[in-house]
């Protein structure tokens, strides 16, 4: 956990660090709108990969969990199939489709 929290904020880190406008000789109003409009836009993305991941997490818990928790892992499960006949056959029987 704790090297998660330090990798975020590392990333964090180079992208406010390296877009300082310290290291512009003056800002300018055009800057300050592009910056805001930047701000805003990674602020929409970061707000809406948590809503993504959050819902996600979601669905997983209540709708697919109940189904995985029954399911046995059979040892010919991960075995290629040889030809198209028998991917054919082994997609029916896995997808439980009759």
């Amino acid at each position: 956990m704790k090297n998660k929290i330090y990798k975020l904020y590392m990333a964090v880190s180079a992208v406010f660090f390296t877009a300082l406008p310290s290291f512009a000789s003056k800002v300018t109003p055009e800057m300050k709108i592009i910056m805001t409009k930047f701000g805003l836009a990674m602020g929409g993305v970061v707000a809406f990969s948590l809503i993504l991941y959050i819902g996600l997490s979601i669905y997983n818990r209540f709708f697919v969990g109940e189904q995985i928790k029954d399911f046995k892992l059979r040892k010919d499960s991960l075995r290629t199939p040889a030809d198209k006949d028998e991917a054919v056959m082994m997609f029916i029987a896995k997808n439980h489709l009759r």
